[in-house]
Order: structure tokens, then C-alpha cells, then sequence
């Protein structure tokens, strides 16, 4: 059924449509709606109703689609609609080494996390996030003007390698059937220029030919090569999960310095819900931002750079020089042994995650259609002239609380079968990625036992 649905000429085309669309209403919904209270925008994130579909729904949906199934979500974005729009009008520049490196994914999704979010707060005032999805839109749109074919799902996308880095683990993978087959096409349309800018049935502009897909990071599940391809020889299927992390996939510089964002990210985001490990995460941001007098938006950004690529990059270093010194390991080799080790960690905890986010804020539905500006529900909860009924929360909590424990524990033995099947230049070296992977899964362990159990 879903490859019928991939080869049908209309479907995706018309779910981009819809996605647009609802990413219009959403601005629309956003704009004008703002504060300067910090205390108000906490509460205004979840009163206002297309800032509780942003960031507490569809974002965690990308994030579990993108682990579960892998880049499913590229399937029906809007951006790709855009981008390939506006490909077919533009100057079509061949893209440069460095916009092909990888790194404008990396340093645009850090941007968005430091600034955006933690300076600014674009998670919890609705017009800063209409401002961000503008923005978002208008890359596309210029990223299509300048470069041929869709430069910026390929290379820019601010979330690019998350999802591409996450779709390793998943169950799902798009494959050939015959590598034969494709050796005695000699149409190659999935390949062919002539088919770069059809509206549907495009060849790959990702710059992927389908046979030497070895794995899932780059391919964006679009669905044009089942439509191009003649042969009927392009299919979706099951797989064994994390099956790439099983191939020594070979990880960019620009992918490892994302996912150390990103597990850094995911550090702050568990251990921050226990306030006697969240006061040791921030003790050295409060101590910094106290001693340099530095206050206001400017202390989140302190903190971001410091949590998120300060931390990271000295200990991921600090283990990859290990590795190098003591185990015998190519320094390169280290730290994609680490992203690897680490990655099935970081992806259940991101999945969980996702999953406490959503529940959470299941009582806030109750108010967002009589108020969709969310501002007198925001007022009214702050004031607590109303009560949010969590009754539901409540009969929810155990099986939450059982999924709290399962997906890390998940994750860590997922990461030591990985560990186990890696080639490594010595027995030290893979004693040295199994510590890393202990540690840190051990981390989350103990702050969501004392948090949600304790």
C-alpha cells in the first residue's frame, strides 16, 4: 500500500499542498501574538494554538516519524514543494564544496537552537515563531532561486542531518529490488536531466542514483524516483532496525559536529526536568553569566554556547583523543565511532521526549479552539482563575513512566550490539566507546528514575 501511494503521481504532491497550507494558517495564527513576560510566554506557548501544533505536535511528530520510519516527514514537507518550485525558474548555479560539505545544516540548526530559542525564546512567544517560519520559507524560496534542483532540502534544511542521522535507526528503507536491473536500464530516467524540474515523476535531485543507496541519511523519501523509474524496480521495505549502524556508515565532520549539538541538547532537556541535576548542568552558565554581569536574553545565549558546543566539544575530544592515544584509533574513525555508539541513545531519549511533550499538553485542547490567540486562557491560568484538568495526565502517568525506563534502556542495549559488531583498532578503543555509551545513557537513567519515580 505505501509504495502504490509513492508511485501514485498526486498523492504526495497534494499532502505538500495541505502541509503548506496549514504552515500558512499557523503564521497566520502567530502573528501579533507576543509578551515580554517571561512567566506569561511559559503558559502563552500552550494557549496559543498554532504555537501548541508547532512545537508540542508537529515537531515531535518529525521526530518520531524520522527515528521509527525514517525521513518520512520529507515526504509531505512544504519546503520541498517550494524549493522545487522555484528550481524550475531560478538561475540553477551549480552548488559550491562548501555548501555541499554539510555544514550550512549544522551551523543553521545551531543558530535556530542558540539564538532562535534560547535567546529569544521562538519555542514560547508566537510571533517570534511566525518570524522564524517566514524566515524558514524565504531560505527555501532564494535556496531555489540560486541553485538547481533543491539545494535546500539537500543542503541547508536546518534539520537535515537530524533527520538523517535518526533515520539510521529506523525499521523502514528505501532500496532497488535488482541492482541488475538498473545496470541494463538505458532510459536511467530516476537519474536523467531531462526529468530534474517535471512538477511529478522528477528524477533524483538529491544527487542520488538509487542502486548505490547504501544507507538511509540522504535519501528524502520524495517519492519522484518511484514515479520516474519505468521498471517498477524502486520499493520501500522493512529492514532489521538501526541496520546501517550494522555497515560502518561512513559519518561527514559536519555530521558528527551536529550530533554533538544535538547530544548536548538532549542533556539539557532530561536532566534540566531534576532540579538537583539541573542545578549542576547550569551551575557554570549562572557562574559565568554572574561573574560577567551578563543578564537578559543575552545569559541564554551564555548558556546555549556552553551546554551545547562548549561541553560537548571538550568531551567528545577528550574521549576521541582517548581513542586515538590509548587505543590505537584514527582521530576521525573516534569520533564517528562515538556518533554511532551514542546515536540509539540520544534517539530514544529524543523519543521520549517527544512523548512527554505531547502528553503534557493534552489539557491545554480543552481551551485553544474557544481561544486560538491563546492570550485570556494564558491570563486566566496565570491569574488561576481556572485550573487545568490533568485527570487524564494522571491515568496516563504509569505507562509513561514505564516507557521513561524501556526507551533509554532500549537505546543502551541497541548501542552495545552496535558496539559489539564495529570494527576497532583495538580492544582499548572499544572499551573506551562502550564507557562513553555507559555514562552517558547512565545520565538520563538516574535523573528520570529520581524524577518520575522518585
Amino acid at each position: 500500500m505505501l509504495n502504490k501511494l509513492f508511485k501514485n503521481h498526486y498523492f504526495l504532491a497534494t499532502l505538500q499542498f495541505l502541509t503548506l497550507f496549514v504552515f500558512i494558517l499557523l503564521i497566520y495564527g502567530a502573528i501579533g501574538i507576543t509578551t515580554n513576560d517571561k512567566d506569561f510566554a511559559i503558559i502563552l506557548r500552550n494557549t496559543n494554538l498554532a504555537n501548541l501544533i508547532v512545537w508540542s505536535y508537529w515537531w515531535p511528530f518529525i521526530i518520531v516519524t524520522a527515528v521509527l520510519f525514517g525521513r518520512f516527514w520529507c515526504s509531505i514537507c512544504p519546503m520541498e514543494l517550494i524549493t522545487s518550485f522555484f528550481g524550475k525558474i531560478g538561475m540553477r548555479k551549480k552548488p559550491g564544496k562548501l555548501l555541499k560539505s554539510g555544514w550550512f545544516i549544522t551551523l543553521f540548526y545551531a543558530l535556530i537552537l542558540i539564538i532562535g530559542i534560547h535567546t529569544f525564546a521562538i519555542h514560547r512567544i508566537p510571533q517570534l515563531m511566525a518570524v522564524y517560519m517566514i524566515i524558514l520559507l524565504a531560505v527555501a524560496i532564494i535556496a531555489g532561486i540560486i541553485w538547481e534542483k533543491r539545494a535546500f532540502c539537500t543542503y541547508i534544511c536546518p534539520v537535515g542531518h537530524l533527520l538523517g542521522l535518526y533515520s539510521l535507526l529506523s525499521f523502514k528503507q528505501l532500496r532497488v529490488k535488482s541492482t541488475d536491473v538498473c545496470k541494463n536500464c538505458k532510459t536511467k530516467d530516476c537519474v536523467s536531466k531531462v526529468n530534474h524540474y517535471k512538477f511529478t515523476g522528477r528524477s533524483c535531485t538529491s544527487e542520488l542514483y538509487p542502486p548505490d543507496i547504501r544507507d538511509n541519511r540522504e535519501c528524502i523519501l520524495c517519492g519522484q524516483c518511484h514515479k520516474s523509474c519505468t521498471k517498477d524496480n524502486i520499493e520501500i521495505s522493512q529492514r532489521k532496525i538501526a541496520a546501517d549502524l550494522f555497515t560502518g556508515v561512513k559519518l561527514s565532520t559536519a555530521e558528527i559536529g551536529f550530533f554533538m549539538l544535538v547530544s548536548g541538547f538532549i542533556v539539557y532537556e532530561i536532566l534540566s526536568e531534576w532540579q538537583f541535576s539541573k542545578d549542576i548542568l547550569l551551575a557554570l552558565p549562572h557562574w559565568l553569566n554572574s561573574t560577567l554581569g551578563i543578564s537578559g536574553n543575552l545569559a541564554g545565549t551564555v548558556k546555549a554556547i556552553i551546554l551545547f558546543i562548549i561541553v560537548p566539544l571538550i568531551a567528545y575530544t577528550g574521549l576521541a583523543m582517548l581513542k586515538k592515544y590509548a587505543g590505537k584509533e584514527s582521530l576521525r574513525n573516534a569520533f564517528a565511532q562515538l556518533v554511532t555508539a551514542l546515536l540509539p541513545v540520544a534517539g530514544s531519549l529524543h523519543l521520549l521526549k517527544a512523548l512527554l511533550k505531547t502528553t503534557s499538553r493534552i489539557p491545554y485542547w480543552h481551551y485553544v479552539f474557544g481561544d486560538p490567540q491563546g492570550i485570556k486562557t494564558a491570563t486566566m491560568l496565570q491569574e488561576k482563575s481556572v485550573l487545568l484538568d490533568k485527570s487524564f495526565l494522571v491515568l496516563l502517568t504509569p505507562f509513561i513512566n514505564i516507557l521513561a525506563i524501556l526507551l533509554p534502556l532500549g537505546g543502551l542495549l541497541l548501542s552495545f550490539i552496535i558496539l559489539r559488531k564495529q570494527k576497532f583498532a583495538s580492544t582499548t578503543s572499544q572499551v573506551i566507546s562502550f564507557a562513553a555509551v555507559i555514562i552517558y545513557a547512565t545520565l538520563f537513567l538516574i535523573t528520570i528514575v529520581a524524577w518520575r519515580l522518585v
